[in-house]
């Protein structure tokens, strides 16, 4: 998810454990533990773009890294944090469970991990969260606010944290009902349509848990629907894409496309735009494709050689107007 989601949960953790010790400092040390899966970023000064694209989320984001790291960090701030009540387990428990707060939060997400790297490259994703939800973030962060304003060890400091952890903690189990809701609707619209299928996976739109995208992959192309859980019929859209694969041919031996097809799990098309071969992952949506079919993809890899793809995963960003498509999907979310 996005770092102040990271730096919130990883605070509120840090004050829940040793708040009462340490004071403040649990929650600083809590909220940079909070995002420290994410010093693999600086993988782009010296991987290639689709190397960076799975050398992200994947070490430092695994259970090996968080109890390596957490150790080690406990015993420095054991050294430096000179006070006999607290030791350096209880530091590195703290350190722990903030970076586990973060691969919890990441695991929900369609990007996936490599939770088990480097035994097992396998990416863990639950997509059941967009990335970025402010109904998830900004209530916690009031939360936090207000308990790192209250003195150290007061009931109110107690209250905010508690109450923040609670609003978050029920806002993800919502998150998780939803899906599992639309998961039902969206799967069983498919197959009352006979639309053909090898797996059906449902994620959510930007900003929101409220209206999911679903897709249905095969060897010759996808199934793409929306469905909101507003919408007044049970009946889902669906429209094709195909894969074109053939597309693919005079990159056989490019090592990029090996890394993509990694990272999506064989969720993708090829298109071709003005002579630019694009590699489509899927799992990341469309932008205003609850509105148009042919909306563009999110995530577009350009494949022609020397491409610049620092923003794949944003490539559309700034040819349409977010205005524009924060309105339409408000839209789209009350139903039809």
């Amino acid at each position: 998810m996005d770092t102040v989601s990271h730096i919130v949960l990883g605070a509120a953790i840090g004050e829940a454990i040793l708040g009462e010790k340490a004071g403040r400092r649990a929650m600083l040390y809590g909220a940079l533990a909070g995002n420290l899966p994410d010093i693999d970023v600086f993988g782009i000064f010296f991987l290639s773009d689709s190397q960076q694209l799975l050398f992200h989320r994947g070490i430092t984001h695994s259970l090996f890294f968080a109890a390596l790291i957490s150790v080690l960090l406990g015993w420095l701030s054991k050294r430096g944090f000179r006070d006999d009540s607290i030791n350096w387990i209880n530091w590195a428990w703290l350190f722990f469970a903030a970076i586990l707060s973060h691969l919890l939060l990441d695991s929900f997400t369609c990007y996936g991990l490599g939770l088990f790297e480097p035994f097992d490259n396998y990416r863990l994703s639950f997509d059941t969260i967009f990335v970025a939800d402010p109904m998830y973030t900004l209530p916690f962060l009031l939360c936090m606010i207000l308990a790192f304003k209250a003195k150290n060890g007061s009931p109110q400091r107690k209250k905010w944290n508690k109450t923040g952890l609670w609003i978050s903690s029920f806002y993800l189990i919502f998150a998780i009902l939803t899906h599992e809701y639309a998961q039902h609707i969206m799967e069983q619209s498919l197959k009352e349509q006979k639309l053909a299928s090898d797996h059906f996976t449902v994620t959510p739109t930007p900003l929101n848990t409220f209206l999911w995208m679903g897709y249905s992959q095969d060897k010759d192309g996808t199934w793409i629907g929306y469905y909101s859980i507003f919408d007044k019929k049970k009946k889902v859209d669906y429209y094709r894409l195909q894969r074109n694969d053939s597309l693919l041919l005079p990159f056989a031996k490019d090592k990029a496309v090996q890394h993509l097809k990694q990272l999506s799990k064989g969720n993708y098309i090829v298109t071709k735009e003005d002579s630019i071969v694009y590699f489509n992952d899927i799992r990341f949506g469309q932008v205003s494709g609850w509105d148009k079919a042919d909306g563009p993809f999110a995530f577009k890899y350009n494949l022609n050689k020397n491409a610049h793809n620092k923003r794949a995963l944003n490539r559309t960003k700034y040819e349409v107007s977010t205005y524009s498509l924060f309105i339409s999907l408000l839209k789209r979310i009350k139903g039809k």
